[in-house]
């Protein structure tokens, strides 16, 4: 990669950056493509916007937002006070998404015309562009709904002209398009032979290949909620990766520290030098306890996330993901106020000492739970040992040993208030400054899963669906769902799987949007008092940036924000 650096920002110079920058010289364009290592590289350019999509801001507006977790952030972006003239982390992603846009289109054109390169590479090639171009318009459809959608190069300054004022596109044809486009210009280049029809982390290089293909497929075809359409790539997605289970793809490998594991898909790949080299990301500052300084994170000293942290306002869960129901008055039984309300039921904590200035007890970690596997007479969630950060089990679970007596001390903020932060899954051992050298695993093997479950759930097949949703659950060792219960239920036990499963992932807020839940769901649980205040449904989606509507002439307007005044 560092060697490719320089031909990678010579090429960025021939696309353009967002729909208001001009369109670079033909000569510059016509001499490039020329030979296959220029082609690479102007392929590699296609992949750098995502580096500066995925980041902090993206976790705060796609997770934060949402019924699990919440952020005190000073960044408006958590408590989403965002208007078309004031779009933050918007703007940010319509430039860089269309940044990769203009940047899939001219690979897709100008590979597909380098002649001195043979036809088989240029076919993979333009496959693998194509499969990118689909995830940008995937993002962008996801976060602000209808997007002006063309899928040409910009040759020239008219038809820059001509983008600019490009109206919005219903995001389910655009979604269409993209999916018949994949399955008919990309999948049938991508062969065992190429190296590109393998899992994720088998592809050289992990690149997007045929399985980021088939699960932006699927994705394109759920929002449409053609759950038929969605099933046919799964099914060849599970072809490709077989069972879900721990033997195969280990539940610890979830962590964002493994990198490229067997069950990857698509992630966004980083790794932190000193010298600034390489590429990094900043999540990690957004979802790791708070840093008091040392190696102490929250009260609980940490030796493996090493002395140097941040001291942001971090993501935590929202009470409905992961409260454990504090007893009242003076004796150790549950609020049943609580009971049945949250997703990880039970917790591996149990009651400390009486704070008589809370009126409650305090909570600690139970290291016989841990030890056991259970507490309280239920099996426990072991993924909640990775994605909520509730104190000590650095050493204790997620390293799969048994825990002496002497560990297990809790966070402050769980102790006090029963709520966790984020969890070991996203947290960065060794991070310099806010430096975060984790991969983020954009989409993984369970997700697939989970999608098959849901299809199988609208079309009333209660067999499938069971058998598709207990994946998940029996690599988690919790109990299986064996009575069913009518579709409507099940479908609720679906969407909150998705929760625990993919919790953190960049996608929360997505599924509620496309649920139809986004608004009355979260507004319902959020920790965020500012998030309630604010909130409004047209924020289910961002607002295009009022510069983009502008230059559009008018032609580009952000209807629903103008119904609440914005």
């Amino acid at each position: 990669m560092k060697r490719l650096l320089p031909i990678i920002a010579a090429f960025s110079l021939l696309c353009a950056c967002s729909l208001e920058e001009k369109p670079a010289s033909l000569n510059t364009r016509e001499n490039f493509y020329k030979t296959e290592p220029q082609c690479r590289a102007a392929l590699g350019g296609c992949y750098l916007p995502l580096n500066e999509i995925y980041t902090s801001g993206f976790l705060l507006a796609t997770e934060a937002c949402t019924d699990i977790w919440y952020s005190n952030s000073t960044s408006k972006d958590a408590a989403l006070d965002v208007t078309p003239a004031k779009p933050l982390m918007g703007l940010t992603v319509w430039t860089y998404g269309y940044q990769g846009v203009m940047r899939c289109n001219e690979c897709i054109e100008c590979i597909a015309s380098a002649e001195n390169v043979p036809q088989d590479t240029r076919n993979v090639m333009t496959a693998e562009a194509r499969v990118l171009r689909a995830l940008y318009y995937h993002i962008l459809t996801s976060f602000f709904n209808g997007v002006p959608f063309y899928t040409y190069p910009v040759t020239d300054t008219e038809t820059m002209a001509r983008i600019r004022t490009l109206p919005r596109t219903d995001a389910n044809e655009i979604r269409h398009a993209m999916y018949q486009d994949l399955k008919e210009n990309a999948l049938p280049y991508f062969t065992m032979d190429n190296g590109y029809r393998r899992r994720g982390s088998e592809v050289t290089d992990h690149r997007a290949a045929y399985p980021l293909a088939l699960m932006l497929m699927a994705k394109f075809a759920m929002w449409e909620e053609d759950w038929e359409a969605a099933l046919a790539p799964l099914k060849e997605l599970e072809m490709l990766y077989g069972e879900l289970t721990e033997e195969r793809y280990p539940l610890r490998e979830t962590m964002w520290r493994f990198k490229n594991t067997a069950e990857s898909i698509f992630e966004i790949q980083h790794d932190y030098d000193v010298d600034g080299l390489r590429y990094y990301g900043n999540a990690a500052r957004m979802i790791m306890p708070r840093w008091d300084g040392g190696d102490v994170y929250d009260g609980v000293d940490i030796s493996s996330l090493g002395e140097v942290g941040v001291r942001w306002a971090a993501i935590r869960s929202n009470p409905a993901y992961a409260v454990f129901r504090p007893a009242t008055g003076t004796a150790q039984t549950e609020n049943s106020t609580y009971a049945g309300n949250t997703m990880f039921d039970p917790l591996p904590l149990t009651y400390d000492e009486y704070r008589s200035d809370l009126n409650r007890y305090s909570v600690k970690i139970d290291v016989d739970a841990i030890r056991t596997g259970s507490i309280r007479g239920k099996k426990i969630d072991k993924r909640v040992y990775y994605v909520l950060g509730l104190g000590d089990l650095d050493s204790l679970a997620v390293y799969g040993r048994l825990p002496s007596r002497k560990e297990g001390i809790t966070f402050v903020q769980t102790n006090v208030y029963g709520i966790g932060w984020g969890g070991p899954k996203f947290w960065c051992p060794g991070m310099i400054k806010s430096y975060d050298s984790n991969n983020y695993k954009i989409f993984r093997y369970a997700d697939a899963v989970l999608m098959m479950a849901e299809c199988y759930i609208n079309l009333e097949d209660e067999q499938n669906a069971l058998k598709y949703l207990n994946y998940t659950r029996r690599r988690a060792e919790v109990a299986e769902i064996t009575v069913f219960n009518g579709f409507e239920a099940l479908t609720a036990e679906l969407r909150c799987e998705r929760a625990r499963e993919l919790g953190g992932e960049f996608q929360r807020k997505f599924d509620l949007v496309r649920w139809g839940v986004w608004y009355e769901q979260t507004y319902k649980n959020t920790n965020s008092s500012g998030l309630k205040s604010r909130m409004k449904p047209c924020h289910r989606y961002y607002p295009i940036p009022d510069s983009e509507c502008a230059l559009s002439g008018g032609v580009l307007t952000n209807d629903e924000y103008l119904e609440y005044g914005m």
